[in-house]
């Protein structure tokens, strides 16, 4: 299967989309304002031990306390000896001691960040574990000739009490790129301990890569066919990249200086808004409702129109089949986690059924994020658990509509500021010279001066051209128009 990179880097917002055999599977999002903090590794002071949650509030200097439970309290840190007991938070975690911690999960909503005290360092090919002595390989690594073949190079490689898991992009590496990244992330380790010695809680020790270089690290794989930027320096920044860690990538990356922006290639942008609606259709005429609240996510199928076959049942298995492999894509794009109930259109045949569940657990199986499929419940549920490590895709563009009481989610003054501004360099490349004037809402137009004032000086400078903001009373968030004067 052959994969593309899309990347629109703009001043103050990157957008990276994977889009595979022309559709659209996933789509990265960070702000300057939002960065991610998941990998940051701090000094933090635990503020309070809740005893009756076996949990602790630490804070790590963001400005909204970290969360931390036991099991990611003591690991790394010696396990309670009686008969396997977990023991209690008050046994690994005192309050006001000063703790290195990582931060394993960005906050989402009221919650703040999730911490755990065993620190990983991600490269290329290894995840580095200086606290635990143990090397393991990818369950997505599935030949056992190849684990065993990688076991045996870092069996030469690790040295006595430290710890490597060797990633999904490590298959077919060879020795010496699994010791140059090794031998990087122990330097990186020896700097970070440097730093802690001098430091005093709250502290940030070391921050994650770019977001651009964290995509080209966590997401770029040897099938990748092609890369595109429609950044210059972003995209010399990548190839300098690619030239230290994988250097047989680096010639397919494309500066992309097209006609059209690169998120117009396969219609990505339109994918965008598509992943945002609840209601989505199927090619057979079929359809999906997806819902999402805080503790769950519920994707209802229907069978719509579709008259295609010749019986009912033979309807429903064919919906249902086209709906796993949608349903598959939904899930990875709009990065949907935590808990997922899918309600089939009902089959009697337990062979039916059977081939459902397989399609959706082929379909999920390209995701690198893990999920698990975990089969059919009595009520004729289907449940599936997906890790949840950022917020998404709807968190992220969106916020609850306070005029419609909740019932709904509109998009952020922030969001729609980054699409006028998209707006303005499209218009600015295709029209005629002259000032371009924005009408916009009140809300639109202050984040434009507030949240993403940097951003929108950076584009106006780049452009070369004046660029008037007007206030439209009568707009609403979602609705721009540009002129030129």
């Amino acid at each position: 299967m052959s994969d593309e990179l899309l990347v629109n880097v703009m001043p103050g917002e990157i957008r990276a989309a994977v889009v595979s055999e022309s559709a659209l599977v996933e789509l990265f999002i960070e702000r300057d304002r939002r960065a991610s903090m998941v990998g940051n590794i701090c000094l933090g002071r635990v503020e309070r031990v809740v005893p009756g949650m076996d949990a602790a509030f630490v804070d790590i200097g963001t400005g909204r306390s970290g969360f931390i439970g036991l099991d990611a309290a003591r690991d790394g840190v010696g396990r309670a000896e009686a008969g396997g007991d977990r023991g209690r938070i008050a046994d690994y975690l005192t309050e006001g001691e000063a703790i290195t911690v990582q931060v394993v999960k960005d906050s989402i909503g009221g919650k703040g960040p999730q911490l755990a005290r065993r620190i990983t360092l991600p490269g290329r090919y290894l995840v580095y574990t200086p606290t635990q002595s143990r090397v393991a390989v990818s369950r997505q690594i599935e030949d056992e000739n190849e684990q065993e073949r990688l076991s045996d190079l870092m069996a030469g490689i690790a040295e006595p009490g430290e710890g490597f898991i060797l990633r999904t992009a490590s298959a077919g590496a060879d020795a010496d790129e699994l010791e140059d990244d090794a031998e990087y992330l122990r330097e990186l380790w020896i700097d970070i301990e440097a730093i802690l010695d001098q430091a005093s809680a709250p502290a940030l020790l070391h921050g994650e890569l770019d977001p651009l270089l964290r995509i080209f690290r966590d997401h770029v794989h040897d099938d990748m066919s092609a890369i595109r930027i429609d950044d210059r320096a972003g995209c010399n920044e990548a190839r300098g990249f690619c030239a230290r860690f994988m250097p047989h990538m680096e010639d397919r990356i494309e500066f992309h200086d097209g006609p059209e922006p690169v998120f117009e290639l396969y219609d990505v942008e339109d994918e965008i808004a598509r992943a945002r609606e609840p209601r989505l259709g199927l090619p057979s005429g079929g359809g999906i409702v997806i819902e999402s609240t805080e503790a769950l996510t519920a994707i209802d199928t229907n069978s719509g129109s579709f008259t295609g076959a010749s019986r009912l049942a033979e309807t429903a298995l064919y919906t249902n089949l086209e709906a796993a492999e949608e349903i598959a894509r939904q899930i990875r794009l709009r990065n949907i986690g935590g808990l997922i109930i899918i309600d089939f259109i009902h089959l009697d045949d337990d062979d039916d059924w059977e081939r459902v569940i397989v399609a959706l657990e082929d379909a999920l199986a390209l995701d690198r994020n893990p999920s698990r499929v975990m089969g059919l419940t009595e009520a004729g549920l289907v449940e599936v658990t997906r890790r949840r490590r950022r917020e998404s895709l709807d968190q992220a563009l969106s916020e609850w509509c306070v005029p419609c009481a909740g019932t709904g989610r509109v998009s952020t003054g922030e969001t729609v500021a980054h699409e006028v501004m998209r707006a303005l360099r499209r218009e600015a490349r295709a029209g005629r010279p002259g000032t371009l004037a924005v009408g916009a809402a009140a809300d639109v137009i202050d984040a434009m001066e507030d949240e993403a004032a940097t951003a929108f000086e950076e584009l106006s400078a780049s452009l070369g051209r004046k660029i008037l903001l007007r206030r439209e009373p009568g707009y609403g968030r979602d609705h721009f128009d540009i002129t030129v004067e």
